[in-house]
């Protein structure tokens, strides 16, 4: 079915894209503004395309298969792109995708306005510029997530509605056939966002509404339910699932969510005032054309529907109103038929849709939401620390627990556990902690942040663990790990290191120093290893800070004599991450090893009794290993009476400090 009506509204491709040509170069204008930013959850769907191309399947880690995206045909086209692109990683295929589809529908909205000489070309003009002026524009085009496809696909399939009323302003009248290529822009929309049928449902119910005919309804909705229906299909039989993952830690339609689903709403009109007042005049003016009350519900009611779905969702806790930007096509497709010649109003909309633009682009580029995402660059600093431990690794290929599911886990390449569950059905599935109501009142609680398992993450026994968003913080943050702080093997099994990475470039011209603080398991793949005769300890894991009593206190109230021993831990912490004597720091290869600032760097260690010799490597990077008061004889060897916990103390040289990092202490058994 074409998309463009016959005449006599007929529209040439041509005049289309000269109609598009403004909003496409503000596009490209807004673009050069915020050109670096790339969400962190959009590395979650480049994980699994990366894992796709390499063979691994749709999954985000090795084990159970878990659908931690919930935008598939968007994953596919990444993978698609970044797999026939020459040269092109899959963070560059990302945004090219998203400023393809971006454009392509600016140009989609361009041909709603019908186009055929020169002042309808600049009518035509006006529905793409609202759009490419509005924040969520600004904000999500090159952030590597879904959103420029949904506009694309419901600039399609809202024009293409536009396009069949032109035709026969009676929807009972179109044929079968006809109703069936309008769904299919809406079916593939429903293979973009678990949420998309709501678009396609509400249109079709409107028409049929108006045409007094379920066939509308019907026949338009086909393509979508057989969609949905066949993606059901390959979730159960691949995930074994009903929903996608993302789902059950997101989706939670509590009542309590609507005061801050309404604040969300809210604010996202206000932060698009162009495109809602203008929008709300080409509603007044499709209603005084009477024939065109049928396009306009199809239009309009579907928006409504869509704003009460963020209300009751309790909104979205990304800046620059992420949710908003599917919305903005049929608000443009509203614009762009009220503005043609012949309809009431037309001009007064026009002359406002002018004032619009400026109001979305002043709103854009001052709101400090945008201003938020144009400084972002944590998710780079996680690519970094994400190389840093993929090099430092290569071999032991230890598990890496973390809040931050994107860009760490994408650029390490390492086995990992999601502690906010979007990517691990447990923890998804996992009922909210009632500790979150009772210990923290009144804290915000972002959606998609609030489920934990800190039992079960410990049973998994990470190696590594990064708190919160990188390069990590020292304590936790969320759920899982102030349940796991609470637990005798956290404090026992891990140890706090500080790893410094010395100045990384993150984008553009910024460089900066990065230390991430990093919780390893004390015998764990990354930590020590013991054979029958000899235990390997990495040197970096000296001078590591053990958790002695749980700090965060979140998961229950504390008493008294526990907040005491908190206040406690927390004087011995801060003063330990400021003094930085002994850092864990990248060799020449890429491994870890000791910097060792301070005098020595002590490490608690369950040693079996007998005769043992310590040898350092390289072995003049240190003056020696000293163990309790345990006298070492001049060979190096020292003997432990009985087997128990003892210290270690790796002592630095007399005269400087190290000229190069001390890479580990291995403990043979020596005899006599």
């Amino acid at each position: 079915m074409p998309l463009l009506p016959a005449s006599p509204t007929a529209v040439r491709w041509e005049l289309s894209l000269l109609a598009a040509l403004p909003a496409l170069a503000l596009l490209v204008a807004q673009c050069v503004w915020l050109p670096h930013f790339v969400s962190d959850d959009a590395f979650i769907s480049l994980r699994y395309a990366g894992r796709l191309l390499a063979g691994d399947g749709l999954t985000w880690t090795d084990g159970e298969r878990v659908e931690g995206y919930s935008n598939l045909l968007w994953t596919l086209g990444v993978a698609l792109h970044g797999g026939l692109g020459v040269g092109v990683d899959l963070v560059a295929a990302a945004r090219l995708l998203g400023f393809g589809c971006s454009a392509l529908a600016l140009v989609v909205l361009a041909c709603a306005g019908a186009p055929r000489d020169l002042p309808s070309l600049l009518r035509a003009a006006v529905a793409p510029l609202l759009v490419a002026s509005a924040q969520a524009t600004l904000g999500w085009t090159q952030a590597g997530l879904e959103g420029p496809l949904v506009l694309l696909l419901l600039a399609l399939g809202f024009a293409g509605l536009a396009a069949a009323h032109d035709r026969d302003a009676n929807p009972a009248l179109w044929p079968a056939r006809t109703l069936l290529g309008l769904g299919l822009p809406f079916a593939l929309a429903c293979w973009t966002r678990p949420d998309a049928p709501l678009w396609v449902l509400v249109a079709g119910l409107a028409l049929a509404a108006s045409a007094r005919s379920l066939r509308v309804a019907l026949a338009l909705g086909a393509p979508a339910a057989l969609a949905v229906g066949a993606q059901l299909a390959f979730r159960l039989a691949y995930y074994g699932d009903t929903v996608p993952n993302t789902a059950h830690v997101k989706a939670e339609f509590d009542p309590a969510t609507w005061p801050a689903g309404c604040a969300y709403v809210g604010k996202a009109i206000a932060a698009h005032p162009g495109s809602f007042a203008v929008a709300a005049l080409a509603v007044v003016a499709l209603w005084r054309a009477r024939s065109r009350r049928s396009l306009l519900a199809a239009l309009a009611l579907p928006v409504v529907a869509w704003l009460l779905y963020l209300a009751s969702v309790g909104g979205d806790h990304f800046p620059c109103r992420r949710l908003l930007h599917g919305a903005l096509a049929p608000l443009a497709v509203l614009v762009a038929v009220a503005s043609r010649r012949g309809t009431p109003l037309a001009g007064v909309v026009g002359a406002a849709a002018l004032l619009g633009i400026g109001a979305n682009l002043y709103v854009a580029r001052t709101d400090a939401e945008s201003h938020e995402l144009r400084a972002e660059t944590w998710e780079w600093q996680g690519r970094e620390v994400g190389r840093a431990l993929a090099a430092a690794f290569l071999d032991e290929r230890p598990l890496l627990a973390v809040d931050a599911a994107g860009a760490l886990p994408f650029y390490s390449g390492l086995p990992c556990l999601d502690l906010l569950g979007l990517c691990d059905r447990t923890i998804a599935t996992t009922p909210l902690p009632a500790w979150l109501d009772t210990t923290l009142p009144g804290t915000p609680k972002p959606p998609g942040h609030l489920h934990g398992n800190g039992g079960y993450v410990l049973d998994r026994a990470p190696d590594l663990f990064v708190f919160g968003p990188p390069p990590g913080l020292p304590l936790p943050v969320f759920a899982s790990g102030a349940e796991a702080e609470e637990d005798a093997r956290f404090r026992d099994g891990y140890r706090l290191v500080q790893l410094d990475l010395g100045v990384r470039p993150l984008v553009g011209d910024l460089a900066t120093p990065i230390t991430a603080p990093l919780w390893v398991r004390l015998e764990g793949r990354a930590g020590v290893v013991r054979t029958e005769k000899t235990v390997t300890i990495p040197a970096w894991l000296f001078g590591a800070f053990q958790l002695r009593a749980p700090i965060v206190q979140r998961y229950q109230p504390p008493t008294p004599e526990q907040a005491a021993a908190a206040d406690q831990q927390l004087a011995a912490l801060v003063p330990w991450l400021k003094q930085r004597h002994a850092l864990a720091a990248p060799g020449p290869d890429g491994r870890l090893g000791l910097r060792l600032a301070g005098s020595e760097a002590t490490l608690e260690l369950r040693l079996p009794a007998g005769r043992w010799r310590a040898e350092i490597e390289p072995a003049d990077a240190a003056s020696g290993l000293a163990i309790d008061d345990v006298p070492v004889d001049a060979n190096g060897a020292f003997a432990l009476p009985g087997d128990g916990r003892c210290t270690l103390r790796l002592r630095a040289p007399g005269d400087a400090a190290p000229t190069r990092l001390i890479t580990r202490v291995t403990l043979r058994r020596a005899s006599g």
